[in-house]
């Protein structure tokens, strides 16, 4: 089997776009049907909505698979995407240092910019139904696994890769983090998003591999929603 011609140009670009446009045109089409049957909720992400759950977690697999097909279009995909081993203890220590400085930062922001406000993620009273903790169970693996493993493949393997490649490694770290953060659609939350997009990207660069990325960025979720839940104490 012979090796796929490499991209350059335009039509690099629109393949390096396709997830994205693929899978925000998922979740559009299938919130569309769905709340054609069934209530969604309006301008917040509820976490006991297991329609809004259920394609939520869909998208993330569609961005998945989006991800791994426009790699195969540039090249080998674990080449491509950086999926490689790194050396253990030094990964681990630079993770560690990572998350630290993710969290201190966005602390730091959050009183000026107040984008985790802006994101509207609506828990309150809990229902008490099956539906709702089947919702809540989906949820927390979406925004702590599924959007960690996922986003790393695009903006710190996909992105980062082919912005390396063509403009050096400095542009590969901005751009990827500017990317990350204007992919998010949220204007009051950017700050914080381009800063952890410039940690996780500086992490990349440490380490060649995608994967620390992974396990900061699932942490830092996490961190988050517990937060958000002891806040509604």
């Amino acid at each position: 089997m012979s090796a796929p011609e490499p991209r350059r140009g335009l039509t690099l670009w629109l393949l390096l776009s396709l997830p994205l446009v693929v899978q925000f045109g998922f979740v559009a089409l299938a919130a569309s049907l769905i709340s054609r049957v069934t209530d969604l909720p309006e301008g917040t992400t509820s976490f006991y909505s297991l329609p809004q759950a259920s394609i939520l977690f869909a998208a993330y697999i569609v961005f998945g698979g989006a991800i791994w097909f426009v790699a195969r279009r540039i090249g080998p995909p674990r080449e491509v995407l950086a999926i490689r081993r790194t050396p253990l203890g030094r990964a681990a220590v630079l993770s560690v240092l990572a998350l630290v400085a993710g969290v201190v930062t966005a602390a730091a922001l959050e009183p000026i910019f107040h984008g985790s406000a802006s994101q509207k993620l609506a828990l309150g009273v809990f229902p008490g139904t099956t539906a709702s903790l089947i919702a809540v169970v989906l949820s927390g693996i979406t925004i702590t696994a599924g959007a960690a493993l996922t986003e790393e493949l695009y903006f710190r393997g996909l992105l980062y890769g082919q912005l390396g490649q063509r403009w050096g490694l400095a542009s590969a770290v901005v751009g990827s983090a500017g990317v990350f953060g204007l992919a998010h659609f949220q204007p009051n939350a950017f700050p914080t998003l381009f800063a952890l997009g410039l940690i996780l990207g500086l992490l990349r660069l440490r380490t060649n591999s995608f994967w620390p990325g992974v396990g900061v960025h699932a942490a830092n979720n996490l961190l988050a929603l517990v937060a958000l839940l002891l806040a509604l104490r």
